[in-house]
């Protein structure tokens, strides 16, 4: 019995050492991975791939891989990877995944440790979406200027002070509408404009118009160039707008929980904020829309997924300087999620037209 409770103390203590150890190798390696997989390059964050050295060959020849993503498999930090998330669960590449998700911050929020830094700003090359054409609009000369001085009080019997449109009528929300698309009719974001408009109007007394002409059927290539025609319209017609917002969602996700966040007890499908830059005047909507997205992160923190800086588009924004494009989730989100987002946006706008 003695040697018996011997052994078993023996084996609870080589037990307990081999637990430490193990912890403390994969929290080394969980460090490492941190510091090589993010770098901070101003406000645009980026993946940091290393050159693969020759002592990778050596491991190449010796261990099965595929042939595609075969430079990528050759890198130390790939196998760093792979062994925590087969001892740990997770993907310590994906610093938003690990922390974000469980603590509703944003992914640079995580990186730099920051819980009121503003959300990434990713610039891209263009986007499949948009059909910039040249030559098919008039040179604009009736960029409209918000005047400095305070605006007068809202006065819902008065102009409006806010246009909502949808240049992609047809984006559905797949969970709650089966598809992700309604060819020819005002699908999901559509519902998410009209929540927005009668919010702002019924809760915050902002004067709202909506717009539901379709502009994206029978000939989708042209649905910027109609939408454009529409917007100058109406500005023409309204001109006391001061915000003018093209209500979108994201597509091409993995999961729905690459747009969702939670704030309370409510789902929220994130929010992108989308400026192109083919327009003298594109820094003015960049600039309100990095005011929106820090009004955003002090009430609703992980709200505004990022902004995105898109060359080569305009997406109507050179008819004012508060044009927004917004992508609310994506076509993963349920419509309810996307909903919850518009009314809290509401609640952002109002704050920030009481403020000018």
């Amino acid at each position: 019995m003695f040697f018996k409770r011997r052994w078993f103390n023996i084996s609870v203590h080589m037990g307990v050492k081999l637990f430490v150890i193990v912890n403390f190798i994969v929290l080394v390696l969980m460090l490492l991975a941190f510091t090589s997989s993010a770098e901070n390059k101003g406000s645009v964050y980026s993946l940091v791939v290393p050159s693969a050295d020759n002592y990778t060959r050596i491991i190449a020849e010796a261990l099965p891989l595929a042939n595609n993503n075969l430079e990528e498999q050759l890198l130390p930090d790939y196998w760093v990877q792979r062994f925590i998330y087969i001892i740990a669960g997770f993907d310590s590449s994906n610093p938003e995944g690990i922390i974000g998700t469980e603590l509703n911050i944003a992914y640079d929020q995580a990186v730099t440790g920051s819980l009121f830094s503003s959300a990434r700003i990713i610039e891209e090359e263009g986007g499949e979406e948009d059909y910039y054409l040249p030559g098919q609009d008039e040179d604009i000369n009736n960029w409209i200027v918000i005047p400095e001085e305070q605006i007068s009080p809202v006065q819902l019997k008065g102009e409006p002070r806010v246009l909502i449109y949808t240049t992609h009528n047809a984006e559905a929300y797949k969970p709650t509408d089966g598809v992700s698309k309604l060819e020819g009719k005002n699908a999901g974001v559509a519902t998410v404009s009209k929540v927005l408009s009668q919010t702002l109007e019924s809760k915050y007394a902002i004067k709202t118009f909506y717009c539901d002409v379709i502009h994206d059927y029978p000939d989708f290539a042209k649905s910027y160039i109609n939408s454009m025609s529409t917007v100058s319209q109406l500005l023409k017609r309204y001109q006391e707008v001061e915000l003018v917002l093209d209500i979108h969602r994201d597509a091409g996700l993995k999961s729905r929980s690459d747009t969702l966040v939670k704030i309370g007890n409510k789902s929220y499908a994130k929010v992108m904020i989308v400026v192109g830059t083919e327009h003298e005047h594109w820094e003015e909507n960049l600039a309100f829309a990095e005011e929106l997205e820090d009004r955003a992160n002090q009430q609703y923190p992980g709200l505004i997924k990022a902004i995105r800086v898109r060359k080569d588009r305009r997406y109507n924004q050179h008819l004012h300087p508060r044009a927004l494009l917004l992508e609310f989730g994506s076509d993963l989100n349920t419509q309810e999620d996307a909903t919850n987002s518009a009314v809290v946006l509401a609640e952002i706008i109002d704050d920030l037209m009481e403020k000018d």
